[in-house]
């Protein structure tokens, strides 16, 4: 996906900021580079064990909620401008800092990064350094993989549909040693990060999968228990069957790469 950042010109204190997240993705990163103590607000969809304490917003919501908190900057995406044009065009009138920044593909990241962390004032050096740490740290424990594991990634249930392989958790399945088995597939649009694959091709690719990841989330409101009850599910009594929350597959941020990084290298060695 494309990186967008709006600016504006009125100028913000260099210290003491007061930041509303309206994206969890951006959530994560500001928290997992220190920048906890300048959140005041969090999207009603992040996860409610990250700052508990500060308040929800939606993305419809009316300025005056935002408003009341006296934010310096507001963090968001495109998405979210979209669909509530007008709380922006307030905002920017009271003078509040726009900054919109779209998920980042797995290349763009650290750009994303970079400027995450200079908008806001945190180090944006520490912010790459930390990435290639997590990066090189995934890497190095799947170099101790006896046998990489062929993959198949759910990402959505209905019609069986996998992830684009140029998308953020084909990525991450690569790094930590996994062979997915879909890398061949075409993502649905350009852009998309899920790609048709369907149960056809699932059955017929048993022969060369060892382990069935699914998907769980929002995008993919299923579950373990779920799949056992699907009336092909025998069919994978050979597969390792295993399900990873979305937000540590599929979320662009640090905290979900080292999580994530961390559940598929034990996914991956159980049994070794």
């Amino acid at each position: 996906m494309s990186l967008i950042i709006l600016l504006l010109i009125s100028p913000v204190k260099a210290e003491n900021l007061r930041v509303i997240s309206l994206y969890p993705g951006h959530s994560d990163n500001i928290f997992a580079l220190g920048g906890e103590k300048i959140l005041i607000a969090l999207s009603e969809n992040d996860d409610s064990d990250l700052l508990p304490n500060l308040p929800r917003i939606s993305m419809r919501a009316g300025a005056e909620k935002i408003l009341s908190l006296s934010p310096d900057i507001v963090v968001t995406r495109t998405f979210a401008r979209r669909i509530n044009p007008n709380l922006y065009n307030i905002l920017e009138l009271a003078g509040v800092k726009i900054i919109t920044l779209d998920p980042p593909s797995w290349e763009n990241f650290p750009e994303y990064l970079r400027i995450l962390a200079s908008e806001l004032n945190l180090n944006s050096d520490s912010a790459i350094n930390k990435l290639n740490h997590i990066r090189d740290e995934i890497s190095r424990q799947a170099q101790n993989i006896k046998t990489k594991p062929r993959v198949f990634i759910e990402a959505t249930s209905k019609e069986i549909h996998t992830c684009a392989p140029d998308s953020w958790a084909a990525n991450l399945v690569k790094l930590a040693g996994g062979i997915n088995i879909a890398e061949s597939v075409r993502p649905l649009r350009s852009g998309s990060s899920i790609a048709p694959f369907g149960l056809e091709r699932v059955i017929k690719s048993l022969e060369n999968l060892d382990i069935y990841i699914i998907q769980t989330g929002a995008m993919n409101n299923t579950s373990l228990k779920d799949f056992y009850s699907r009336h092909w599910a025998g069919a994978l009594n050979r597969v390792k069957v295993r399900e990873v929350p979305e937000k540590y597959l599929s979320r662009p941020s640090l905290l979900g790469l080292e999580k994530g990084g961390e559940m598929l290298i034990k996914i991956f060695t159980e049994g070794e």
